[in-house]
């Protein structure tokens, strides 16, 4: 085989468009029921609140904590800057659910044809599988959400840039995930979708770069290796 261990971003390379959502809702239909989410989950915890109070407030404080945090700002902080605008008491055990409530699910059906298929044979050829992604999401949310895709077993490193407070295409992020994976200076693979933070990020630290070009209509000259079907790379790893 290429390469020892093989890291991939979340959005728009694993999880996409699908080829059908069946019944499930879609990425903005969730995204736009948060208010309810939240607002019921708050309610639940005894806050009586309005949701259109909820609904008014939400992007107010998810932009104080982007504005104030940078690359550390998670959505588990917008609930923490929430609680402060209410006045409330900044109760750990209540700030946990209202965060779930908040990021809601993500579905198996959203995840490219393949994607798992593949995912599980590149474990089972024996390569070190990891995740390394920039995203609001807490990471024990995230990893919530690989578990619930079928997918948590198969990565044994979860790298997200609001815990670390790193972002791609910084090259700390990527060492940092080799150190964790004990793979420092062996051949790795990263897989991405965008060009200046994916590929240019891995390529900084001598890593192998694949893009997934289905939702971009463009090809990026530092990529070693192109795909429109994740099933692709099987044959490029071997």
């Amino acid at each position: 085989m290429r390469f020892d261990a093989v890291f991939f971003d979340s959005g728009g390379t694993l999880f996409g468009p699908g080829s059908s959502l069946g019944s499930d809702p879609s990425p903005e239909e969730v995204d736009a029921r948060r208010p309810e989410r939240v607002a019921a989950m708050l309610n639940g915890l005894g806050k009586e609140v309005d949701l259109e109070e909820i609904r008014a407030r939400l992007p107010e404080c998810e932009r104080l904590s982007s504005e104030q945090y940078g690359v550390a700002h998670t959505y588990m902080r917008t609930v923490e800057l929430l609680y402060r605008s209410f006045g409330w008491e900044e109760k750990l055990e209540e700030i946990l659910c209202v965060t779930e409530a908040y990021v809601g699910p993500r579905y198996r059906s959203w995840l490219f044809p393949g994607t798992v298929q593949t995912i599980r044979k590149l474990h089972e050829m024996g390569l070190i599988l990891g995740v390394i992604a920039n995203t609001a999401v807490p990471g024990w949310i995230f990893d919530r959400i690989w578990k619930g895709v079928g997918l948590l077993d198969f990565f044994s490193v979860r790298v997200y840039s609001g815990d670390e407070g790193i972002a791609k295409p910084d090259p700390r992020i990527f060492r940092l995930a080799a150190a964790r994976a004990g793979v420092v200076g062996k051949r790795i693979l990263y897989v991405g979708d965008v060009p200046d933070v994916d590929i240019r990020g891995a390529k900084s630290v001598g890593w192998s770069a694949a893009l997934r070009r289905s939702r971009r209509d463009r090809s990026c000259e530092l990529a070693d290796f192109e795909f429109d079907d994740i099933r692709e790379l099987l044959d490029y790893v071997m």
